[in-house]
């Protein structure tokens, strides 16, 4: 086997790929979590003006329970701000899935 510098940036933008899929997989299953918990989740794009500050949280807006994400976030940061807001808002996270009981 030679060196090839364009076969291991591939098999690099491979394993970077395969984490991000494992990342966006996990953001989908905490967001499937939330709601079937009766949170509501939105990824919006957030507009930033001068004088005000906008980031990603929690509120209740007419009763219900809402999360809200800055889509302009990586999905690290995504999933670990949900995790954050879901340890928030529940309480009780006994009924969880094991895998996600970790990060909760």
């Amino acid at each position: 086997m030679g060196d090839n510098p364009i076969g291991a940036e591939m098999e690099v933008t491979d394993k970077m790929s395969r984490k991000q899929k494992r990342s966006q997989a996990l953001l989908d299953e905490l967001i499937d979590f939330a709601q079937r918990h009766e949170i509501e989740v939105r990824t919006e794009k957030f507009l930033r003006e001068v004088g005000y500050h906008v980031h990603s949280g929690s509120c209740q807006l007419r009763g219900k329970k809402l999360i809200i994400l800055d889509r302009e976030l990586s999905v690290k940061e995504q999933v670990d701000l949900l995790v954050d807001e879901i340890r928030k808002t529940l309480p009780d996270l006994n009924a969880s899935p094991p895998h996600l009981r970790s990060l909760l």
